[in-house]
């Protein structure tokens, strides 16, 4: 690969979506009219009581326009669902050796799945396309942990990658495992604000892990380059 697009897609362009993202989603949460999934009277956005997607219905659930958080939120999910796709896509590159070349391609797909699916949650309000954004969000985190758990092997393996970085992607991954089996067995939020909460906050935590691998990973990317 090319040192300026190693640059580019693997360390200039995923930080960047980050730094866009988090700005962005701050000016949506402050944005946001009111209401919660079971609670239509509350004012403005609850970081313990609000999905995420929340900030992307065009109308909130106190029955307001929503219009510049839900353009500010579905907007920056797609450039990070673009961004990513393209990190995975040119990451591969780096793990051209045969005994990794092949685990690199499987988790680069499904990287980039995981990607996709990221602007399929921003283009699908869930107010107006439930179920494809259920879909879209479901997927998008059973497609991240195959690829976190493909390039944990890879990384582990690669000869000029310090383990430490790897150690990051496995606990990505088991986080990403963990909140599946949350999203899935643990209390239905509709249920009382406790299960709200429980599965507002744990969608909060993956999130911020989220974002801490895709950068810890560009720390260990941009160390391989100099």
């Amino acid at each position: 690969m090319k040192k300026n697009d190693f640059s580019l897609w693997l360390i200039e362009l995923p930080r960047l979506a980050l730094g866009v993202f988090i700005v962005l989603n701050i000016i949506a949460i402050l944005s946001y009219p009111g209401g919660t999934y079971i609670d239509h009277t509350t004012i403005g956005y609850s970081f313990t009581r609000n999905f995420l997607s929340d900030l992307g219905r065009t109308f909130s659930f106190s029955e307001e326009v929503n219009f510049l958080s839900a353009q500010l939120f579905n907007m920056s999910l797609i450039w990070a669902g673009v961004i990513f796709a393209g990190f995975y896509l040119h990451v591969r590159r780096v793990f051209s050796a045969d005994n990794l070349r092949t685990l690199a391609l499987i988790g680069s797909f499904f990287g980039v799945l995981g990607g996709f699916s990221l602007v399929g949650v921003g283009l699908t309000p869930a107010d107006i396309y439930l179920d494809l954004h259920i879909i879209c969000a479901t997927w998008l985190f059973r497609f991240f942990f195959v690829a976190s758990l493909c390039y944990s092997m890879v990384i582990f393996r690669h000869s000029k990658f310090e383990n430490k970085y790897a150690m990051g992607y496995l606990i990505f991954t088991f986080s990403i495992l963990l909140y599946i089996i949350t999203s899935e067995l643990g209390p239905d939020p509709k249920v009382n604000q406790f299960a709200l909460t429980v599965q507002v906050v744990s969608q909060k935590m993956i999130l911020f892990i989220l974002m801490a691998a895709i950068y810890i990973q560009t720390i260990g990317l941009k160390k391989l380059s100099d």
